[in-house]
């Protein structure tokens, strides 16, 4: 295996005017409503266990920070090989309170999409979301057609309005903005990158093999891919 390079990033860091590619056999969004409940839940309370009404924006900085856990990604295109469904999830969660803020919000903007030659372009880059992220960034998902669609495109619809259902009454419009602030500023990943797509494979089975979140599918397809020596194989 060679170089490992970890680094402690925030949201921001992490996907502002970045790009992220995925593999064909990572493309699956498979998130259920439970999941993201769950990262709601996590997400807001934590967050409202530090505002108070008579905070200003800028008391944001002294807010505790999240630990989101660790991203695995692959050369020098950012291929995403383990943390897809999260930043896939936290996408479409950026795009809610965009469409949830009254004025122009420039730092949620570029975490979700960059611009260049006039082309704006999603950060996680996955060419058949295009149509379905851009109506749900026009605010357009209900003319959208769910049905003739792959399967990751009808649940990121899906997840979508399940996030818009369940986000907290609690935090209201006045609040957004503190809580966008928080979210890009003090919720953190571990960001793991190594040089080739095998060795990022090794370390997404190193860790997740102490436990029992994988089936045993899918730590066999990750033990496969990490002995795969050429990276060009594993590109579409």
């Amino acid at each position: 295996m060679e170089k490992i390079d970890g680094k402690a990033k925030s949201l921001r860091e992490l996907l502002q005017s970045k790009k992220y590619t995925l593999h064909y056999y990572q493309r699956e969004y498979r998130w259920q409503r439970k999941h993201v409940e769950e990262l709601i839940d996590d997400l807001t309370t934590e967050f409202l266990k530090n505002y108070k009404p008579e905070h200003l924006r800028e008391d944001v900085a002294k807010y505790g920070v999240y630990f989101m856990g660790s991203i695995v990604f692959a050369g020098d295109e950012k291929a995403i090989i383990d943390g897809q469904q999260r930043l896939s999830s936290l996408s479409l969660l950026l795009m809610y309170l965009k469409n949830r803020l009254t004025g122009t919000s420039n730092i949620i903007d570029s975490m979700i999409f960059s611009e260049a030659y006039g082309t704006k372009s999603f950060n996680i880059n996955v060419p058949e979301r295009q149509d379905c992220m851009t109506a749900i960034y026009n605010k357009e998902l209900d003319n959208f057609d769910t049905i003739n669609v792959p399967e990751s495109v009808r649940n990121l619809c899906a997840r979508y309005k399940d996030i818009e259902t369940l986000f907290p009454v609690e935090i209201t419009d006045e609040m957004i903005p503190y809580f966008c602030d928080w979210l890009a500023e003090k919720v953190f990943f571990m960001q793991i990158l190594a040089s080739t797509a095998q060795d990022a494979h090794k370390i997404f089975v190193t860790m997740n093999d102490r436990g029992l979140s994988l089936t045993p599918a899918e730590m066999l397809k990750g033990y496969l891919l990490s002995e795969i020596k050429d990276d060009s194989l594993l590109k579409k």
